[in-house]
């Protein structure tokens, strides 16, 4: 775990991508759509969504047009910024502690050690899973600090939520599962932690979809759809993962019939 960890931290590339990615997504973004509603004029013509409105609280209801977009913003878009923050860390972090030490020839070293792979293995993915769990919860407080500071200045609603508490702790850890096990189903394809980056997008855009499809009425990511969801990726997760323990070996990864 030392070793990995020292990998993840030694490289300037995934260092940078580690720190830089979330303060992104959970601190510039919110700060820049703060400012933009409160310095830009509301048109006394101006309305809010029916669509929008029947996702949101009865409390909001009440509140100012710029509460209302900030209290949309935060309920709605938010969760969905906040989920890629583990979804970057994870990927990145198991393309770092797998992939690269198959790209600079270690990997192989280490699987003919007397450790056994089952063991290697589950220490390469817990030390993914940690980084990627208090990157994630450092971020949430970062946010939620941001986050509160507005709602006060702005008089919106308080943005804590039942949905935002099993995002936090039922959703975030099962989407870090899934996506450090999804990058070792990989591992026998991907040639350089660049090339296993770019899957990223694979597991971020279900979500992305998902959170958008919202805005058409069709559904509503309340905190039973969100806890159902975490169970259903959890499991699939761990069904993933012995699949992949089972293929994490010297004959499978290193052979050129290797594939998934």
């Amino acid at each position: 775990m030392r070793k990995d960890l020292n990998a993840i931290w030694r490289r300037k590339g995934i260092r940078a991508l580690l720190m830089i990615m979330p303060a992104v997504l959970v601190v510039v973004i919110p700060l820049a759509y703060f400012a933009t509603i409160s310095l830009l004029p509301v048109p006394e013509t101006a309305h809010r969504p029916e669509v929008l409105l029947s996702l949101l609280s009865a409390e909001t209801a009440g509140h100012g047009y710029r509460q209302f977009w900030m209290d949309a913003f935060t309920s709605l878009m938010c969760p969905m910024l906040f989920l890629a923050v583990p979804i970057v860390c994870a990927v990145t972090s198991a393309a770092c502690v797998f992939v690269s030490e198959k790209e600079n020839h270690t990997l192989e070293t280490l699987l003919l050690s007397p450790m056994s792979s089952r063991s290697i293995f589950n220490t390469k993915i817990t030390v993914c899973v940690m980084v990627t769990i208090i990157i994630s919860v450092v971020s949430f407080f970062v946010f939620a600090i941001t986050v509160s500071v507005a709602d006060i200045v702005i008089s919106a609603p308080f943005f804590m939520s039942l949905e935002w508490l099993v995002t936090l702790f039922l959703l975030m850890p099962s989407v870090t599962l899934f996506s450090v096990v999804f990058v070792t189903l990989l591992i026998h394809r991907v040639g350089s932690v660049g090339e296993c980056l770019q899957t990223v997008g694979y597991i971020l855009l279900p979500f992305l979809v998902l959170f958008l499809i919202q805005f058409t009425g069709a559904i509503r990511l309340n905190a039973l759809f969100l806890g159902v969801l975490s169970v259903v990726l959890f499991a699939v997760s761990v069904l993933l993962f012995n699949f992949s323990a089972r293929r994490f070996n010297a004959d499978s990864l290193f052979s050129r019939t290797g594939s998934i």
